[in-house]
């Protein structure tokens, strides 16, 4: 089912609609629920201040969509993948993946989420003048660590693609389970985006701060670093070691872990130890596996290790994550 976005926009339209604001901070919140043509879920759009918006989306969709995406101008925005995966004609897209876009010209797209699989995105929007506001800079101060993100409308804009960190993880989770309302519940939550901002940006600082291939070579491993992540990602229960990563994408050992860093701002080791996480988190909600059975499939043998691994990361046992108490 292919959809335009103009139609997608209009049966948002006709759909329960509930809005809070407080005008006395200056605070939006409204809470849509999905089309039922179309899916079963919810989005959530908080607007923090004119221009900087928070987005929580919490959905399945009922059938294969196809989302025709217009060209359009963009203004900055921090992604947050939290569940569910899906792809455009550029990329696919995973659990435990983030991305950045800078301001510019976003080009015509279709975007296709799995529908088998329950997705849940945390997005932030902030118009770049907003953004300049927040850091204390004007236009000709821009640092040159962040000129990519700060095209003209007449140009594409700056993507890069990353990996939910543990510390992105802990603000994620403290701004869905935000206890506050009103103006408090307005301040904490900017903090806590403007955290998630800045984790990003300093992922990326890192990323760029590692050599550039050089000889031609920038696209070829790319790919193959590529490659090695399909790897990781197929063989949670017996994955090869680094060295071994290497010699089977035919690269470097240094090439590989400069790759990594590149793409996805950590080590190979530390994306497969996030990713089994994520992955750990998702099959312990759906709740149809044992506790140990999970283990297993993301690679752990021994149990007490999963078991405490799992609690430093979401904060939760994993016998509560399977009861269905949330991270």
């Amino acid at each position: 089912m292919k959809i335009s976005e103009q139609d997608y926009i209009a049966l948002f339209q006709d759909v329960e609609q509930n809005q809070t604001t407080d005008t006395q901070s200056g605070y939006s919140e409204t809470v849509f629920r999905y089309p039922a043509v179309l899916a079963e879920g919810q989005e959530i759009d908080i607007e923090l201040r004119q221009g900087f918006l928070l987005q929580i989306a919490n959905y399945q969709f009922h059938r294969p969509v196809s989302l025709a995406l217009s060209e359009c101008e963009h203004p900055l925005e921090f992604g947050f993948q939290l569940a569910g995966s899906g792809q455009t004609q550029y990329k696919s897209f995973h659990p435990g993946e983030t991305i950045i876009c800078g301001c510019g010209m976003a080009p015509s797209l279709l975007c296709e989420p799995a529908p088998d699989e329950q997705q849940q995105e945390v997005v932030v929007h902030i118009e770049p003048e907003v953004f300049k506001a927040f850091v204390g800079i004007h236009s000709d101060e821009i640092p040159s660590s962040m000129q990519h993100l700060f095209r003209r409308y007449d140009q594409k804009y700056f993507t890069r693609a990353g990996i939910i960190t543990s510390q992105m993880q802990t603000a994620l989770q403290q701004i869905l389970q935000c206890p506050f309302e009103g103006l408090i519940k307005r301040m904490y939550l900017e903090s806590k985006v403007l955290e998630l901002m800045a984790l990003q940006l300093q992922q990326g600082v890192e990323a760029e701060s590692f050599p550039k291939p050089i000889n031609g070579l920038e696209r070829e491993i790319r790919d193959r670093v590529q490659q090695a992540k399909e790897i990781l990602e197929k063989q949670l229960d017996h994955p090869p070691s680094e060295l071994m990563l290497a010699e089977l994408v035919g690269l470097s050992h240094y090439q590989l872990k400069q790759g990594f860093r590149k793409a996805f701002g950590v080590t190979p080791f530390q994306y497969l130890h996030q990713y089994r996480m994520e992955q750990a988190r998702l099959l312990l909600s759906d709740g149809k596996k044992r506790v140990s059975e999970v283990a297993i499939a993301v690679g752990y043998s021994h149990f007490g290790q999963f078991a405490a691994t799992f609690k430093r990361r979401f904060g939760i046992t994993p016998s509560e994550c399977l009861k269905g108490k949330k991270p």
